[in-house]
């Protein structure tokens, strides 16, 4: 069924939770500013949930917020590397405008205001359970240490599968919703470590996940392996989205969830080859849905516009009536929350850019990759800052996390690629993947969503080309992008292992 009809027969059984309204006066009413519950998995790309058509994967609890919500299509990260992601987050800043905050395994400054703190302030309640910013240097002066929120924590009763973390995400929520003070509101990062590596190889198909029915991303050689590698990451997903349900139900048992805004993300796609720390779709395309009650009208829609993980932070603030301050470069999200569009694309809200620095410690004296990408609805141009060097680290040089070509996470698929990169069927595959990238890239991103031909040089194309390039250098200007004057302060920030 189109995820479209889909969304809309399902908005029309949404039902009003009266039990929550008669707890809800019980308990002596809640504030009327909304809670916030951000709930971001770890390594999960824009396509890989049941409502947008994933054939394999189950998430009836992302469904539930989009159907009860808002669907967007075109949601990104600002970085597609872990803790420069959540920087980004909570800032409401592109990574590019955090110094080391913008790197993995850097430092987020003090001086950098975030909602959480700003909520916090605000009267708010803070808290947060499993990863919250990093990995990087965890030097705050916050009261809660994690700038996430103070630390919510309960191990669970069973242990999990091998590679999943023993940490109970919905009882560690539920113990804050316990201890919180019921005359406040709240703010709650539910930060899953899941679908994060490694796997344990075969644990998808044994849950019932068939690896013949998942969809290889072209870029990927078609194997058993490859195929067994993504089900064991989609069922991983699948333990996100359980505890994500949990989490919903103990919001309507508690008597609040229409009064609460459930944003469902992730922080950078699937830790894959031409995924996971690379500009491309599968790399910084998100999964998103927004929940909120009567905070949403016309609930069931689908947004095509173009938004980006800066623009949480403004919109959290704007809902709770807090001022979001000038620093921000993200805008608030309450104008479509608020309005009855479907569909169609904001001209104000028609493309978004991305980028990365370093991702791990992959090359002589920590050097970066430096990539910037903008997205539009018909194409994605891509600038990288230093073609010479290795973009996912180089065939020789022995990285501390995930030995050659060290951003690229291991597992089965990049062993498979390595293994065979000779093979007939396997070696442009690897090269793109692996390989040295040009200065330019450009994909006609409708027709092309896997980004396979590059159309930089194509005459044909020189005029989008260039258009998109200009349209980029002048987003980069207005928020002080270091490289759009050829600087380069990330070469000289620590790495802190």
């Amino acid at each position: 069924m189109d995820r479209r009809c889909f969304l809309k027969k399902s908005a029309m059984a949404v039902t009003s939770l009266s039990f929550g309204a008669k707890l809800s006066k019980a308990t002596g009413g809640e504030t009327k500013r909304p809670n916030i519950l951000l709930c971001i998995s770890d390594d999960q790309s824009w396509l890989h949930t049941s409502i947008s058509g994933d054939p394999v994967v189950k998430t009836p609890n992302f469904d539930r917020v989009a159907r009860e919500g808002i669907l967007f299509t075109n949601s990104f990260t600002s970085c597609p590397s872990c803790a420069p992601c959540r920087a980004s987050v909570l800032t409401g800043q592109d990574f590019w405008r955090l110094e080391e905050g913008g790197l993995l395994f850097g430092c987020l400054k003090n001086k950098f205001p975030i909602y959480t703190r700003l909520l916090e302030d605000a009267g708010y309640d803070v808290g947060q359970t499993g990863k919250g910013y990093g990995p990087a240097n965890q030097d705050f002066d916050y009261t809660w240490k994690n700038p996430c929120g103070k630390p919510y924590y309960k191990q669970l009763n069973e242990e999990p599968l091998e590679e999943i973390a023993n940490i109970d995400y919905a009882g560690s929520f539920e113990k804050f919703m316990n201890a919180r003070d019921k005359r406040r509101p709240f703010c709650f990062w539910y930060g899953c470590f899941e679908p994060h590596r490694d796997y344990v190889y075969g644990c998808g198909e044994k849950a019932g996940l068939d690896p013949d029915k998942v969809n290889v991303p072209p870029f990927f050689p078609d194997s058993k392996q490859v195929r067994n590698d993504i089900c064991d990451y989609l069922l991983e997903i699948q333990w996100f989205d359980q505890h994500l349900g949990r989490m919903l139900k103990t919001l309507q048992d508690y008597g609040v969830l229409d009064n609460t805004i459930v944003v469902v993300t992730s922080d950078n796609g699937m830790p894959f080859p031409r995924a996971k720390a690379t500009v491309y779709n599968y790399g910084v395309h998100m999964p998103l849905a927004i929940r909120w009650g009567s905070g949403i009208n016309k609930p069931g829609r689908v947004v095509d516009d173009f938004v980006n993980h800066i623009d949480f932070a403004p919109t959290f603030l704007e809902a709770a009536g807090a001022k979001a301050g000038e620093q921000m470069t993200g805008r608030s999200l309450m104008n479509i929350l608020k309005s009855e569009k479907d569909g169609w694309i904001d001209p104000a809200r028609d493309m978004t850019v991305v980028g990365i620095e370093r991702h791990t410690w992959t090359r002589l004296d920590g050097k970066t990759y430096p990539r910037r990408a903008i997205y539009t609805k018909d194409f994605a141009y891509i600038r990288n800052y230093e073609p010479g060097r290795w973009p996912m680290g180089g065939p020789d040089f022995v990285a501390l996390h995930q030995d050659t070509f060290g951003d690229i996470d291991n597992g089965p698929t990049k062993s498979y690629m390595m293994e065979n990169r000779e093979d007939e069927d396997v070696k442009r595959l690897f090269e793109m993947s692996f390989g040295k990238l040009p200065a330019e890239e450009l994909y006609a991103i409708d027709k092309d969503p896997a980004q396979m031909k590059n159309l930089a040089d194509n005459p044909a194309y020189k005029e989008v080309k260039n258009r998109l390039a200009r349209q980029m250098e002048n987003y980069q200007k207005k928020t002080a992008d270091p490289r759009v004057k050829g600087e380069s302060p990330w070469d000289d920030y620590p790495f802190y292992a």
